[in-house]
């Protein structure tokens, strides 16, 4: 008897360890403010399954019952941007009438953990924030949200063919995007006039190693790459994207078809070597280990003429360089067709969410074009097609989105490498066969 009550106790303990973890099982709604609301296709558009739209009509007629505004928990609050809490604020202002929005914090490093925690408790947030590239992972716990935006084309018609294809998954769109993100190049505008180098509107590696050797020739550095933050393996992976798109290839690659230890990998290798082989990196010998803030104070002091930046963040970059013009440069591509690496945050509702078509209506306010118009006049880049921005300089941001690619969804261990490792064995420990050899490694090893 003894054993089995420490046995129970155990259980009850177990259990309140994983609602303890249920993100969004245990958050409290709070209340907004003031009035507008956005039309929902919900009406009309077939229900995503029969549970569904269970769980939605009950919701609907609990809330009916007690008077009460339905709750809805929306995972995608984004404080590193300034434009996220604005976002959410005037999202729950615009729907304060209908519904009691809860916007919660996005926990970056733990978003897997938090998601899975909170569908599994049967009480989850109704939207939650996640990565087109990585939705595979919720594929199958995510409302189909086509039958939606066909049913309403207003909807439908905020985004581009290509974000709805990048959010499709077995002919099922299982997300929203509400950003892009992917890499620019910012570089120095006086200094690179003054030396004759003219930037183009697109240039290949051998056009880039050109200017760079005049820059080298004036005794400056031509391009950084820093390190940390995820990027220290950025020349290469738009390079190989290049090189996969000039082939035809792009989709092959997206969908993990191009080993890394290939051919098409082997010429981006070269090709990014030859950057550091050339002395055209900041600052010299300690090219494989500068930092972001190392190399953007360098890129301040007109010590280097070009740096590469987040698109998200190009904006703040660019205006904080006092004293000089900052232009945007295209990436060189290894071919002679240009692609650069970049992706979607995006939104997407599970299927045991408990109203799921007030969590359609949501979705369509938070991306509606006078909410998106936020994001855009803060610097970023909205999803949404029909955001006029007027920065020129976003503008030019938005212009290179033309050409972003998505990448294969990595294992761990070979975005580890990428990130931590690649760089330096490239340069110093061993070379092309050397990182060749590696990445073919961690690909077999799964």
């Amino acid at each position: 008897m003894r054993n089995q009550k420490k046995f129970v106790i155990l259980l009850l303990a177990a259990a309140l360890l994983v609602l303890s973890f249920a993100g969004c099982a245990a958050k409290t709604a709070t209340s907004a403010s003031t009035s507008a609301a956005a039309s929902t296709p919900a009406a009309s558009a077939p229900a995503a399954s029969a549970s569904a739209s269970t769980s939605a009509a009950a919701s609907a007629s609990a809330s009916q019952t007690t008077g009460e505004k339905p709750a809805i928990k929306f995972y995608g609050k984004c404080i590193e941007y300034t434009s996220g809490p604005m976002m959410t604020d005037a999202l729950e202002k615009a729907l304060a009438d209908k519904y009691t929005i809860d916007s919660i914090q996005i926990d970056w490093s733990n978003m897997d953990t938090v998601i899975r925690t909170g569908i599994a408790s049967n009480d989850p947030c109704d939207i939650y924030n996640y990565p087109a590239s990585s939705m595979a992972n919720f594929a199958d716990m995510a409302v189909d949200l086509m039958p939606y935006l066909d049913a309403d084309p207003e909807f439908k018609a905020y985004f581009s063919q290509a974000e709805l294809d990048a959010c499709t998954i077995d002919g099922k769109l299982v997300c929203l995007p509400w950003e892009s993100n992917f890499s620019v190049i910012l570089g120095n505008k006086e200094a690179l006039d003054k030396i004759g180098v003219t930037i183009p509107d697109a240039w290949t590696m051998d056009e880039f190693n050109a200017a760079c050797a005049k820059i080298k020739a004036a005794g400056l550095y031509p391009f950084t790459n820093a390190t940390d933050l995820n990027r220290a393996a950025w020349i290469y992976r738009n390079a190989i994207l290049s090189v996969a798109a000039a082939e035809g290839k792009s989709q092959d690659f997206t969908d993990g078809n191009i080993s890394l230890g290939s051919d098409e990998s082997k010429q981006a290798l070269e090709a990014t070597k030859a950057l550091y082989d050339n002395g055209y990196m900041y600052p010299g010998e300690g090219a494989v280990t500068v930092k972001n803030d190392e190399a953007k104070a360098a890129f301040y002091q007109g010590k280097v003429l070009m740096m590469p930046e987040i698109a998200a963040g190009a904006k703040q970059t660019a205006d904080g360089a006092a004293d000089f013009t900052t232009v945007l440069i295209p990436w060189p591509s290894v071919s002679d067709k240009g692609a650069i690496l970049g992706g979607m945050n995006c939104l997407f509702i599970p299927k045991n969410a408990k109203n799921i078509d007030a969590a359609v209506e949501v979705l369509k306010t938070y991306l509606s074009a006078d909410i998106q118009k936020i994001h855009a006049d803060q610097g970023y880049i909205p999803a949404n097609v029909n955001v006029q921005v007027s920065d020129p300089f976003v503008q030019k941001v938005m212009a290179q989105a033309e050409t972003f690619k998505a990448e294969p969804p990595y294992s761990s261990a070979v975005f580890d490498y990428l990130n931590n490792s690649l760089t330096a064995d490239l340069v110093l420990n061993g070379g092309v066969d050397t990182v060749i050899q590696n990445l073919q490694g961690l690909e077999n090893a799964g």
